[in-house]
């Protein structure tokens, strides 16, 4: 996968709202961020429906202008929505990435005594709650205390399990539009499950076959 930063005005252009789940063997503590106001749906700009959007397109919306060369990665001069896919799992990588370097950060300022190891009582002192309610789980040498290759490993798990409940998420919201169970989306089951995007048909269904299959699905992280 490749990974690309995103800058503040296309991450707010292409998500409707942004925050990254949570799940697994770890107790989730990190409480879910603010919703942000609904914001353009990159979709909407494909006004003639064809299933990709044009600069002059991509013109009525001016950050989506701005930033057209970076989303375009295949620089053919359109916006599909495999590239939108793509800005869309790098942006989630991004945020793993983040979340493990805050926490590696929140280890060093939580090390009172210096000695490179967390003990419980450090890492509550610090509000490193993920640590307090999981210590076993970081601790993996069972030494009473969480060194700082132990932290980086926990941390990195936390992340993996992250991105692997998006797709969780995402293989379930699928099947759950999937009504008749054939193994894809029609326009009238993409309507019925996810209306807000309905206007959009054309942009997710890219081999422009009538219906979207698992590998043309994908919805902004944070649905």
């Amino acid at each position: 996968m490749t990974r690309m930063p995103l800058s503040p005005k296309l991450h707010l252009s292409l998500l409707l709202i942004a925050s990254c789940c949570t799940a697994g063997a770890f107790a989730q503590t990190t409480p879910a961020p603010a919703k942000q106001p609904a914001m353009l749906w990159i979709g909407d700009l494909d006004s003639n429906h064809d299933g990709k959007i044009s600069q002059q397109e991509a013109a009525a919306a001016p950050a989506i202008a701005k930033a057209f060369a970076t989303i375009d990665l295949n620089h053919d001069g359109s916006i599909a929505m495999s590239e939108v896919r793509a800005m869309w799992r790098a942006q989630l990588v991004q945020e793993a990435q983040a979340s493990v370097q805050a926490r590696m950060a929140a280890f060093t300022k939580s090390d009172a005594n210096h000695d490179g190891k967390l003990t419980p009582e450090e890492a509550k002192a610090g509000g490193m709650v993920v640590v307090v309610n999981n210590f076993k789980a970081f601790d993996a040498n069972h030494d009473g205390s969480v060194g700082k290759d132990e932290m980086q490993k926990g941390a990195e798990a936390l992340a993996q399990r992250a991105l692997g409940a998006r797709g969780q998420h995402l293989q379930a919201m699928f099947a759950k539009a999937d009504a008749n169970h054939d193994g894809k989306i029609s326009q009238a089951e993409f309507t019925t499950a996810f209306p807000k995007f309905a206007p959009s048909f054309a942009f997710f269904d890219e081999n422009h076959d009538g219906s979207v299959e698992t590998a043309e699905f994908a919805l902004p992280p944070g649905i």
